[in-house]
């Protein structure tokens, strides 16, 4: 028995659909449908699942949509509490995983922009 993982994936949020696990080599893309690779494709519980799907849910309400080049939404407390859920969730994903595989956790940890206050303060006329 080989002591190397077979798959190999790396965990960050994407933007838009819901995308949170991407293969890092080929047998993780054969196996499970990469590069990117449906939640409900590997074997987690239903409960690790749902809160992937809501982290990665929450995760979309971090960017302004509208003006995405412009700061998002989220004040610094809620930039915490995601990155202490999204840490909180690869470990629990690690562990439901196993040997088998070798996650890497590769999300950006959002932070408060520092021109939230101006762009809130007179957003038609807000410029970086």
């Amino acid at each position: 028995m080989s002591s190397e993982p077979r798959f190999r994936i790396s965990f960050w949020i994407e933007w838009g659909p819901s995308a949170y696990l991407w293969a890092r080599n080929q047998a993780a893309e054969d196996v499970f449908g990469g590069p990117n690779i449906p939640a409900d494709q590997i074997p987690i519980s239903e409960q690790l699942y749902e809160r992937g799907e809501a982290l990665a849910e929450w995760y979309q309400n971090s960017l302004n949509w509208d003006f995405p080049n412009f700061p998002g939404p989220w004040r610094q407390d809620e930039c915490d509490a995601f990155r202490e859920h999204a840490r909180a969730f690869f470990m629990d994903l690690c562990y439901e995983l196993g040997p088998e595989f070798e996650v890497t956790y590769d999300q950006v940890e959002p932070d408060e922009d520092p021109d939230l206050d101006a762009y809130l303060h007179d957003p038609h006329n807000f410029r970086r």
